[in-house]
């Protein structure tokens, strides 16, 4: 995987030969799985690859369950709830660097376990598996995006739940195309947490990371109503006034930085999850971490110095994923390479684990 300048040392424990990588995860594939036997397929394996690291350095003793081990995939078993790695960042306009963001995260899982407690049982019941990485070209943006739709849609048709760790924000584009594909003529909403609106055009006449939403919102058959998108954390002097106008025409609910600060996430979250549920079959949630603090989440393209509480961001993911009718959620713009000590990573760790704890909880 390829580096930028001043890469971290807990990048730098990343597997260098894609070929050795591939060697190492085979042997995990074949181990037996800890997740529920759901049935046995292959058309969604067809576009993955071996996750770009392997963790297996850190082992907890015999009463704990390590995170990375318990998200080990046996490489054939379809998981409840699929964490999928697409690393790529072709689309970013400011820095790059998220394409290591999947492996950051797998990196950091290996300090956390699946104990919870506040409730004092485990998440294993969430029956999630680490099935790899999309296969990726970043010179190819039409083909990866076909890889990545394709694998959504026949993950979430088949049942599975989503757990897509990017990448820059674009990978959202073709991953809720394979959602709404799966889906068929029903409706989803949307909840969005980012410190921009990501409702441009296109950059300079080129499909960016700044275009997801615009893009979803149309979609053929219009799956993806505005009134059922909730912007959650848009961010002062960030933004163009075009795309709040866009926004406002296109009915998206729109909750600023400042008036989350001022209503507290809770109740914003609960304003979302009504609008994002209102006449919707399904929801699907997108948090780019530049909605986060910097102080807390330093190592994405564009931080953020007035941006949320990650400490809150876990409370609401877990509350939100809670609900039967979420299907899934990505993380993207985590930059491991414009940070030391994989702070970032480890925000994204704990977000996917609070995700995976509300699926528990159902």
């Amino acid at each position: 995987m390829p580096r930028g300048p001043g890469a971290s040392g807990a990048v730098d424990q990343m597997v260098d030969s894609a070929a050795g990588r591939r060697q190492a995860i085979v042997g995990s594939w074949n181990q037996s799985s800890r997740v529920p036997a759901v049935e046995r397929t292959t058309d969604w394996t067809a576009h993955l690859r071996p996750p770009g690291l392997v963790v297996n350095t850190l082992r907890g003793d015999a009463a704990e369950e390590r995170a990375h081990g318990w998200l080990a995939w046996d490489g054939e078993t379809r998981p409840g709830v699929a964490l999928l790695g697409i690393p790529f960042d072709g689309a970013s306009v400011v820095r790059t660097g998220s394409r290591a963001g999947p492996d950051a995260v797998r990196l950091a899982l290996q300090n956390y376990t699946t104990f919870a407690t506040s409730t004092g049982a485990t998440i294993q019941s969430a029956g999630a598996a680490d099935v790899g990485d999309v296969e990726v070209v970043l010179t190819d943006m039409p083909g990866t995006f076909l890889r990545v739709r394709e694998t959504v849609e026949a993950l979430v048709a088949a049942g599975s739940l989503v757990v897509c760790l990017g990448g820059d924000h674009s990978i959202t584009w073709p991953v809720l195309e394979g959602v709404t594909g799966a889906l068929g003529p029903r409706r989803i909403g949307v909840v969005h947490f980012d410190a921009h609106h990501d409702l441009r055009e296109s950059h300079l006449g080129a499909e960016s990371s700044g275009v997801p939403l615009r893009k979803a919102l149309g979609f053929e058959g219009r799956p993806l109503h505005g009134r059922n998108l909730v912007q959650i954390g848009i961010a002062e002097f960030a933004n163009a006034p075009s795309h709040a106008r866009f926004a406002r025409e296109q009915g998206v609910r729109v909750m600023g930085n400042l008036e989350v600060f001022e209503r507290g996430l809770d109740a914003c979250v609960a304003e979302a999850l009504e609008r994002a549920g209102d006449g919707t079959d399904a929801i699907y949630v997108t948090l780019d971490v530049d909605a986060i603090d910097h102080a807390q989440a330093p190592g994405t393209a564009a931080p953020n110095p007035n941006g949320l509480d990650a400490r809150d961001l876990y409370r609401a993911l877990r509350r939100i994923a809670a609900r039967r009718d979420v299907v899934g959620m990505d993380v993207v713009e985590i930059s491991p390479t414009l940070e030391p000590g994989n702070l970032t990573g480890n925000v994204g760790a704990m977000l996917a684990l609070s995700f995976l704890a509300g699926v528990s909880e159902r």
